[in-house]
């Protein structure tokens, strides 16, 4: 969670004999920097991901107005896995917008669950689960998901709208009607280039305005909550809770 501290550069290397390696990186909450040198960085919000090429020339980082970052990650050390999943990567790019929903998403939990519940019965069980996971994302890729920037996008415009609101809050319709379409279409649209809905994102950003004002204020929660457009402190309390993992207050000491 800070800032200064936070920092990973693709060009570092173990040693200079390590064979390349593959690391796949998942957003939970908060959220964090990936950026390609000479491009712009790509906020990872909750439900992106991508890949990692070591040794390559990207960094990803916590930047100083994010509230934190949680993420999980997979590393890949199968030379074979390795180069096939480079060839996709250099051919389609590191980033990946993972529905909730998708066998892409389902193969990234069954890992990582093998790895923090170690029931994988043998290595062999270990290797078939990364194959299904390279095949998933080779699938994903040449169905041609390349809706990342419209995502981005999606997603950037919803957080200055859902912010520019505060302390009022904006509904689905409202998001719909600037976008010039039906409420159904805009849902579908929003789940399908994100992976989120939008009330989903909508209740995330102002949470992570709370956030923020938590630990760069000194407001009492009532204020930060009607600041951030929730009903009152129980209600504000209950929500950031869910998306936190934390209470405000313990959030609040240990961020600071």
């Amino acid at each position: 969670m800070d800032p200064t501290s936070y920092y990973f550069d693709g060009m570092h290397r173990p040693g200079p004999d390590d064979p390349p390696v593959v690391y796949f990186q998942i957003g939970l909450a908060g959220w964090g920097h990936f950026q390609l040198y000479g491009g712009e960085p790509h906020r990872i919000t909750p439900g992106m991901a991508f890949f990692i090429l070591v040794p390559s020339r990207h960094r990803y980082y916590l930047p100083p107005d994010s509230p934190g970052w949680t993420f999980a990650w997979l590393g890949i050390h199968n030379p074979w896995l390795v180069a096939r999943i480079t060839k996709h990567v250099v051919a389609r790019g590191p980033l990946v917008d993972l529905a909730p929903d998708s066998v892409l998403a389902a193969s990234v939990l069954r890992l990582l669950r093998g790895a923090i519940k170690k029931d994988f019965r043998d290595r062999f069980e270990v290797e078939l689960a990364l194959f299904e996971f390279a095949l998933a994302h080779e699938r994903w890729a040449e169905q041609g998901h390349d809706g990342f920037d419209a995502g981005q996008r999606l997603l950037d415009e919803t957080r200055s709208r859902v912010l520019a609101a505060l302390p009022g809050t904006v509904n689905v319709a409202d998001l719909a009607n600037q976008e010039g379409v039906s409420r159904k279409h805009f849902s579908f649209l929003f789940r399908q280039s994100t992976g989120l809905t939008p009330a989903h994102f909508a209740t995330q950003v102002r949470v992570h305005e709370a956030a923020r004002m938590l630990i760069e204020t000194r407001m009492p929660l009532k204020t930060i909550a009607s600041a951030c457009g929730f009903a009152n402190a129980n209600h504000f309390s209950k929500v950031f809770r869910r998306f936190q993992h934390l209470s405000p207050d313990s959030y609040r000491r240990t961020m600071r």
